[in-house]
């Protein structure tokens, strides 16, 4: 089946569910720099609390557009990952600029769907940083003081190990560039918490990094890079979390079963029921809630927007029910109210409880 069919064959399953449960539906398009990858991957479809999307990764931009351009308008979002993890495609429009920039190839191509973006490599860092935090519970298993080993120090390991270090964990990355390590070890330690006693080291060693580990996590891609010596040496009844997927060699697996360590998998499932709830709920915020607007000579302001001096913030524009406070002009709220603030607040109070405050609203302005 060509992939062109495969699209269309998991865009009629997404619409079919999603009518069935009275859901939204979407279309995932994300990239990787797996080094052994070619062509598509199609991921299995991602049935959340509000939304239902195929979802399709690609390694060359071209893809995307092709992609794009089979769900545009046959679903209502199209989820795009941002982050520039491929490389050039000549096949593309872009030019000696192009850097595989997806989400240009698929906000120039798109007409009718809602684009939404997100960053494939945050949502998996922090999917594996959630479940970590979980996995280790009991005081005397708590995060911070242990020994936690990253095996790839690419842009997912350094993320993560900035995340464990400020719970605390001693964090060891390896990195087979030892200029570039110094370097990304330097910078994470310099940014961590200034009172975060943990700290971050390096070493271009991976089996020294994993002595004595209670957590030892592959972040590398390409060939496996945990060895049967490495998980040997980890400490009794360590956790092994698999992050860039196929990390493990064999007789590594083989050694873990030996030794009865648990072994995990990435799984960015909870990671995305989250970041679509986030989408989707910022995307309503800037569309229906974001502004300023007057009522009876009373200015009002909600949806984050900065408040100007006496504004009052309230949690929605368009239809306002509960008042925040009165913004002092400076990004925070009036403490003690003048007799003018409190008269106004008493009087938008008035008009919220009567259910005739929309009446009196004009047009709302940003």
């Amino acid at each position: 089946m060509s992939y062109r069919d495969q699209t269309e064959d998991i865009l009629q399953k997404v619409i079919a569910i999603a009518k069935r449960e009275g859901k939204l539906t979407g279309f995932c398009i994300g990239n990787t720099t797996k080094v052994d990858a070619h062509g598509l991957f199609f991921s299995p479809i991602r049935n959340t609390r509000q939304l239902v999307a195929g979802s399709v990764i690609v390694y060359e931009a071209h893809h995307s557009e092709e992609i794009a351009r089979i769900v545009d308008g046959r679903v209502q979002y199209i989820l795009v990952d941002t982050e520039k993890k491929i490389g050039p495609d000549p096949k593309t429009s872009y030019g000696i600029g192009d850097m595989g920039n997806i989400e240009g190839a698929v906000r120039d191509t798109i007409q009718y769907s809602t684009l939404l973006t997100y960053k494939g490599n945050d949502l998996t860092v922090n999917s594996i940083d959630c479940v970590l935090s979980q996995l280790v519970t009991s005081p005397m298993q708590s995060m911070g003081g242990k020994k936690i080993a990253i095996i790839g120090a690419g842009n997912l390991g350094a993320k993560l190990a900035l995340k464990l270090v400020e719970r605390g964990a001693h964090v060891v990355i390896t990195r087979r560039d030892k200029k570039k390590l110094d370097t990304i070890v330097q910078a994470l330690n310099y940014i961590k918490p200034r009172n975060t006693v943990a700290v971050i080291e390096g070493t271009t060693d991976n089996e020294l990094a994993a002595q004595d580990a209670h957590l030892l996590v592959g972040m590398a891609v390409g060939p496996p890079v945990i060895t049967e010596t490495m998980v040997s040496s980890l400490s009794k009844n360590a956790i092994i979390m698999d992050g860039g997927k196929g990390c493990l060699h064999p007789l590594a697996i083989q050694r873990a079963q030996q030794r009865q360590l648990k072994i995990f998998r990435v799984d960015i499932r909870a990671g995305f029921e989250g970041e679509v709830a986030m989408l989707l709920e910022t995307h309503r915020s800037i569309k229906h809630t974001v502004g300023r607007r007057q009522c009876n000579e009373i200015s009002i302001v909600s949806g984050g927007l900065f408040a100007w001096e006496n504004e009052i913030v309230v949690d929605s524009i368009l239809h306002p029910t509960t008042i925040f406070g009165v913004a002092d002009g400076q990004g925070d709220f009036v403490r003690q109210l003048s007799q003018e603030q409190t008269k106004n607040m008493e009087r938008l109070s008035e008009l919220i409880s009567s259910k005739s405050i929309v009446e009196c609203l004009d047009t709302p302005t940003t």
